[in-house]
């Protein structure tokens, strides 16, 4: 990937599922850090600690299944909705707007 990089073929490097452990090593031995790092990330799991690691090494945190894939009756669920009345959002939105 670093090569193509280099070479003009990719304009970004970009990593899945990297959590913070595996991120240090990926950018301590390479020589273009990754971009962008997407893991499974939502209200229910917020990755903090990973997060903090991606910040630390200047990668962009993606969420991946930024809704849950509908788990826990995600666009019913009873905070989100009422929070999402509070502002005339939808259960959706107001989930987006958190991770952002």
């Amino acid at each position: 990937m670093e090569e193509a990089y280099k070479e003009g073929w990719i304009r970004t490097i970009g990593a899945s599922n990297f959590y913070p452990d595996r991120l240090v090593d990926l950018c301590s031995f390479v020589e273009v850090k990754p971009a962008i790092n997407q893991v499974e990330t939502h209200v229910f799991q917020q990755q903090a600690q990973a997060h903090e690691y991606m910040v630390k090494y200047g990668v962009q945190h993606e969420s991946w299944r930024p809704f849950a894939e509908e788990r826990k009756d995600f666009f019913t669920d009873s905070v989100l909705t009422k929070i999402g009345e509070k502002y005339n959002k939808s259960a959706a939105q107001t989930a987006l707007r958190f991770l952002i």
